[in-house]
């Protein structure tokens, strides 16, 4: 019960401040900018399968690798 009230006390970030956190994060470690970006293309896939399960992960991991200009975007209803 109580982790419930404070989660709900937490504030929701916009989009453009998780962003800002990350980019803070990764000028924290400016003389390895590789182990930080593979650090977070590991947090991005482990969210793209939680979320989109391994099919669409490996879309989304290949738009990145690829380039995302010939891919087309499906919307998709998550029940």
């Amino acid at each position: 019960m109580l982790q419930k009230k404070e989660k709900q006390k937490e504030k929701k970030l916009s989009p453009k401040e998780i962003l800002d956190d990350a980019f803070d994060f990764a000028t924290k470690y400016p003389n390895d900018p590789m182990v930080v970006s593979a650090s977070l293309m590991v947090v991005a896939k482990t969210i793209y399968l939680n979320l989109l399960g391994p099919e669409q992960t490996q879309v989304m991991m290949d738009a990145f690798a690829n380039g995302i200009d010939n891919y087309e975007v499906k919307r998709i209803t998550l029940h």
